[in-house]
């Protein structure tokens, strides 16, 4: 993970890049739809160079859009002092950004 080395940029690193994927998987989310079965979505992560994807579906991932700290990452994701896990699945975890993070992602999301 190539995150810079203060908590603090670190932080705000971590939020201002899974903010991008979080648009991505929005755009990805525009294309298919509100069918019934899974899709692939990009892992929301703070790792730069992930390239993973997380099978979900439509409802799922506005479950997880209903707060804009919350991001949807694979398991084994996680970046434990930027965010914590709030849903373990087996497919995805749900991990909320926490202090200097979760407001970069307030301030990044898309969504009124």
């Amino acid at each position: 993970m190539s995150l810079q080395s203060s908590p603090e940029a670190r932080a705000v690193r971590a939020g201002k890049n899974q903010a991008l994927f979080r648009s991505v998987n929005e755009r990805v989310e525009e294309l298919v739809g509100g069918g019934n079965g899974f899709v692939q979505f990009v892992c929301e992560c703070a790792d730069e160079e992930c390239h993973e994807q997380v099978s979900l579906s439509v409802a799922e991932y506005e479950s997880v859009r209903r707060d804009a700290t919350h991001f949807v990452v694979r398991p084994g994701h996680l970046v434990h002092d930027v965010e914590r896990v709030v849903v373990a699945g087996e497919r995805y975890f749900v991990v909320e950004k926490e202090g200097e993070a979760a407001q970069v992602a307030l301030v990044a999301d898309e969504r009124p």
